[in-house]
């Protein structure tokens, strides 16, 4: 799952970004973009889905625009 959005988020950023994956442990699983919260499965209680993924994705390209 984090590789798949980890490329996500690549894509929609590329170069302008910094992409940093790191393991946690009991499925942690955030998405933070210049220190904000995009996505905390903590908050959430689940894994993102392709509408998260979506959010995520536009997010970061409305961000690094």
């Amino acid at each position: 799952m984090a590789l798949w959005i980890g490329g996500e988020i690549y894509a929609a950023g590329g170069n302008k970004i910094k992409l940093t994956l790191t393991p946690g442990e009991a499925g942690i699983f955030e998405v933070k973009l210049d220190g904000n919260t995009v996505f905390d499965k903590g908050s959430v209680g689940r894994y993102p889905d392709l509408n998260d993924a979506k959010e995520i994705k536009a997010t970061v390209i409305n961000q690094v625009g």
